[in-house]
């Protein structure tokens, strides 16, 4: 008599041969996963590029009563910025987006600064036209600078040090071992690559051996077999899981290898630096993740009626997963220990902590592993309750 377990490998073999005789399945399956790294990495790499160009090129600024402020005008040009006639309404011209920005200077402005008073000027800016933003955060700088400048000058002609005006100075040091800058900014990305393909890697797997074979009719022939329907279920779960564990595992080598490349490198100006331990390290964080995805996977597979109805609930369990990684990829939350009680976002947090190059702290990784892995559990039992009743094979 062959033992449960030995029918559970037997199922999973078939399974995953039958799966891979299906190579566009698979192939399908891949490529929404490996897309991800590709299409974040040319996003990333056209932002961080259009940023940089802008930072450095000339910038071109209209100015009304140049003539006003000579000295002022001067410092800007020393700067990169190239002194242009102001339009004949800027007000008008800010708005509609013919002019970036316009910078009004007063005929005040020459009396006030003789008299050493706060001569105002006025950038004009339209909040709304996110496209100047650079632009404007340059000028504003270079304004706060030459004031600055005026500032420590006029102190220096009354005798008093311009070191007076600065009580506390403030240096920020970095001291992130593996993440800068940019190379930071892009490697918060890393928890969204692989939870999107934790959830998404054996998504069509799972929708096809379940509710694919019952529209295909081919699940109620298996069910006779005198064989446990926890077996069955086991079986399939572990054809999807050891796939979807690869899928992410490609999807994470494949995004962490395209940064280090020097052509992707040079693109995106951006330089990263990551171990092969720490993305070992990530993968093995992620794995309690992907095996509640399945469980819950298969849990809305044997429940729902036909393919397109576990299609759509699978998906909508796919975006539940990876929208947190996404908002907290933007949001500037910090980590607290009851976050470690709640699956993918612990997680998010656990990986950014692995791309830092910071320890991993034990009791964290301990929680969220046992939190997920119950949540999986349970999915899958779940699931298999569902398998026992007679109506797992009828289809609608």
């Amino acid at each position: 008599m062959i033992q449960p377990w030995s029918l559970v490998g037997i199922i999973s073999r078939k399974e995953a041969v039958d799966n891979l005789r299906d190579r566009r399945s698979v192939f399908n399956a891949l490529l929404s996963v490996l897309l991800n790294p590709l299409l974040y990495i040319v996003l990333f790499g056209f932002l961080n590029r259009s940023f940089s160009e802008q930072a450095e090129q000339t910038l071109r600024l209209p100015v009304v009563g140049a003539e006003n402020a000579p000295n002022l005008v001067a410092f800007l040009d020393m700067y990169n910025v190239d002194i242009l006639p102001p339009p004949a309404d800027p007000y008008t011209a800010v708005q509609n987006g013919t002019a970036d920005l316009v910078l009004i200077i007063p005929n005040t402005y020459g009396a006030a600064f003789s008299r050493g008073e706060p001569a105002a000027v006025e950038l004009l800016r339209d909040e709304s036209n996110q496209g100047t933003s650079v632009a404007v955060s340059r000028v504003q700088n270079l304004l706060t600078q030459y004031s600055g400048r005026i500032g420590a000058l006029r102190l220096l002609a009354r005798g008093v040090s311009p070191a007076v005006m600065t009580a506390v100075p403030v240096v920020a040091v970095d001291v992130s071992p593996a993440a800068r800058g940019a190379a930071g900014t892009v490697l918060n990305l890393l928890p969204i690559i692989m939870l999107t393909a934790a959830f998404l890697g054996g998504f069509y797997m799972v929708v096809d051996m379940t509710a694919g074979e019952r529209e295909r009719e081919s699940l109620e022939p298996l069910l006779i077999n005198p064989v446990p329907r926890w077996a069955f279920v086991i079986g399939k779960y572990i054809t999807a899981f050891g796939f979807t564990i690869l899928a992410t595992a490609l999807a994470t080598v494949l995004f962490l290898a395209l940064l280090s490349f020097p052509a992707v490198q040079a693109f995106t100006a951006i330089q990263v630096n990551v171990t092969v331990r720490a993305m070992g390290t990530a993968v093995i964080v992620i794995i309690p993740v992907i095996f509640m995805a399945v469980a819950l996977q298969m849990l809305i597979a044997s429940y729902t009626r036909n393919v397109k109805e576990a299609q759509t609930y699978t998906q909508l369990l796919s975006l539940i997963g990876f929208m947190p990684a996404l908002f907290l990829a933007i949001l500037p939350i910090k980590a607290q220990p009851w976050m470690n009680l709640i699956p993918t976002i612990s997680q998010t947090f656990l990986i950014n902590k692995v791309m830092r190059g910071e320890a991993l702290p034990l009791a964290d990784v301990g929680a969220a592993t046992a939190v997920t892995l119950l949540v999986g559990i349970v999915g899958l039992a779940a699931a298999i309750q569902l398998y026992n009743r007679e109506r797992i094979a009828l289809i609608g």
